[in-house]
């Protein structure tokens, strides 16, 4: 049966696509999921906490002032009776029209909960009215009988329709929804976490089966090709160096076969050849020979022999530009195969883009703001990330090792736990710590264990384990907090500095030399370092690859001298030419040199 090399090369690569297509599908529905589950809690249930916490507070409230009306005697114009009626027209209200909002997204126990929580302040509502109307001014007290009724009826325990009464189904009600909310929180983190170990599991074992697969099959689709074309080709290397070849050429099914039978039938027909000239050269005339036309005569052997060789080199040369046509047809359909890839390649490049933030989201947390970013290859190991969280408004500007598809792989991961450390934390050192643990826990955690065991009668102890382990595989960066009413900022750093320029002065603050992921966790703290603020201040984080270029007259690195300068120039621009002024900077130096790494640059004036 004939199996040609395209199908092949088709086959082979087809199979390899759809490992790395149900791959990318796995990952991409895992990360839509946690995403959503991470909306829900910081839309709904969070949010749902916070409102009938407010509402418990604010009630509390009412009690301490419903109290005082009933007992302190005066008229209704002091401050705390004027805040008992502003909390029942509109605090109360707007707190239960917040609360309505949410509830459209609550099962059908908790609606129910929340109706009849609002049943019971409304009764508590007209219950304080009754209060206020029966007690409005400081006369009203002179009424003892009605004092005495209303003070009994408010403190009366076994009366249903009492204000004890009613604050008890408040506060039941209450701590219920409070609960369920909790109780939403709770499943939600532990689906998330279901899902990071998805994640874990897609981008390592999976990853590294899916690639392993990709060297099975090159190697086994390579070799089907370059076996027969090596052994065809010293057929013809011993041919054209009049050595006859002791085995004819292996015959596969295929074009290459094709090629391989067409130099079996010349070398026969060679060895043939060669054996009626000796016969002729003997003298033997009569000797068994297939003429080569129907014109061969005993008398013109030789002569007509050398003549039919020619012709016969004439097919030959024919034969072998078929073939090379043929091959390459084949050629054509690998740089097909390559575009299919690079296509591949291009998609994930805008899978990486999804997750970093647009122009309009960075001037959310920061209006004034620039981002120069130009990966090495065409997807990249450096990532930017900006966030609000409370006064908190934070951007890192981080680099994950290696780069291309590698780096990629890491970046996807080095977001993913940023995003859920800040849900925690905004203090730069306590996220991280945390994000070094997510990242151990991922990325470091087996390799350190083989290191321990292999170490055999080494005397290592568990950091130095730890920091061999690590060093593989990390992410250097610059954690930045400011909290812009106070104008206060915090940093802490793994391998990158920060640089804060004020009136042309530039202000280094030193990070922590150590990565993320190449120490095992608690063994190591990172530190926080405060910084005043100052109107117009210039704020500079990057990762190396700008420092790290070659180029310039002699072909050196930018280095991180000439990178200060630069920016304390770059302080007193506008921030839209910013940007431009980082990449005319960075290209005239690397005139045609390559690029050696991703660049990534952030800058922030406050």
């Amino acid at each position: 049966m004939r199996f040609p090399v395209g199908w092949r090369m088709g086959i082979g690569f087809g199979l390899f696509g759809v490992a790395v297509s149900v791959q990318f599908i796995l990952t991409r529905n895992t990360l839509v999921e946690n995403g959503r589950l991470s909306a829900q809690v910081d839309e709904v249930h969070a949010p749902s906490l916070e409102a009938l916490h407010e509402l418990e507070l604010t009630i509390a409230e009412s009690k301490t002032h419903i109290m005082q009306w009933l007992y302190q005697q005066a008229n209704s114009d002091i401050p705390q009776r004027q805040r008992l009626l502003a909390l029942q027209d509109s605090v109360i209200p707007a707190q239960k029209m917040r609360i309505e909002a949410f509830s459209e997204h609550w099962s059908p126990a908790m609606r129910e909960e929340w109706s009849d929580l609002k049943y019971h302040m409304g009764h508590m509502l007209v219950l304080y009215e009754n209060i206020e109307r029966s007690l409005s001014d400081f006369e009203s007290y002179n009424n003892a009988s009605l004092v005495y009724q209303l003070r009994s009826f408010a403190n009366q325990q076994r009366n249903d329709d009492g204000l004890p009464g009613v604050y008890e189904a408040i506060d039941a009600s209450l701590l219920a929804l409070s609960e369920a909310n909790r109780e939403l929180t709770r499943e939600s983190m532990e689906r998330m976490d279901q899902l990071s170990s998805r994640l874990r599991l897609y981008a390592g074992n999976v990853a590294i089966g899916v690639l392993m697969l990709g060297i099975v099959i090159a190697y086994l689709v390579t070799r089907s090709i370059l076996v027969p074309v090596r052994d065809l080709k010293r057929t013809l290397l011993y041919m054209g160096r009049g050595v006859q070849p002791e085995a004819p050429v292996k015959v596969s099914p295929d074009e290459i076969g094709e090629m391989a039978n067409a130099v079996n039938r010349l070398a026969e027909g060679l060895k043939r050849t060669r054996r009626f000239s000796l016969e002729v050269g003997k003298g033997n005339f009569e000797a068994e020979y297939i003429p080569l036309s129907e014109d061969d005569a005993l008398g013109h052997a030789l002569l007509k022999m050398r003549d039919d060789l020619a012709e016969n080199e004439s097919v030959l040369e024919r034969k072998v530009r078929m073939r090379t046509a043929e091959v390459e047809e084949q050629n054509e359909r690998i740089v097909s195969l390559y575009t299919d890839l690079r296509d591949s390649i291009d998609y994930a490049e805008r899978i990486q883009k999804a997750i970093l933030p647009t122009v309009e989201e960075r001037k959310q947390v920061f209006h004034e703001n620039a981002v120069f970013y130009r990966p090495r290859d065409v997807v990249s190991g450096d990532f930017f990330w900006f966030k609000t969280a409370g006064r908190s408004r934070m951007f890192s500007a981080i680099d994950c090792t290696g780069h291309g598809v590698p780096g990629a792989f890491m970046s996807l991961i080095g977001h993913n736990a940023l995003e859920r450390v800040s849900k925690v934390y905004t203090q730069p050192d306590k996220m991280l710590v945390h994000l070094n643990r997510m990242a151990w826990e991922l990325l470091s955690q087996q390799q350190y264990s083989r290191v321990r065991a292999n170490a055999g009668g080494a005397d290592w102890d568990d950091a130095e384990a730890a920091e061999y382990a690590g060093i593989q595989d990390g992410m250097d960066l610059a954690m930045v907090s400011i909290d812009m009413e106070n104008m206060r900022l915090q940093y802490s750093g793994a391998n990158s500095p920060l640089y804060i320029v004020r009136r042309r002065e530039v202000h280094e603050l030193k990070p922590d030399k150590f990565a993320i992921a190449s120490f095992l966790p608690e063994s190591k703290h990172y530190t926080n370092t405060e910084f005043k603020l100052e109107p117009g201040d210039f704020i500079v984080a990057a990762t190396d690859g700008y420092v790290d270029q070659f180029g310039g007259p002699l072909g050196k690195k930018f280095m991180r001298r000439r990178f200060r300068e630069l920016i304390a120039e770059l302080a007193s621009q506008p921030m839209d030419e910013v940007e431009r002024t980082l990449e005319r900077a960075f290209d005239k130096w690397k005139g045609n040199e390559e690029q050696v790494d991703d660049v990534l640059v952030i800058a922030v004036r406050v």
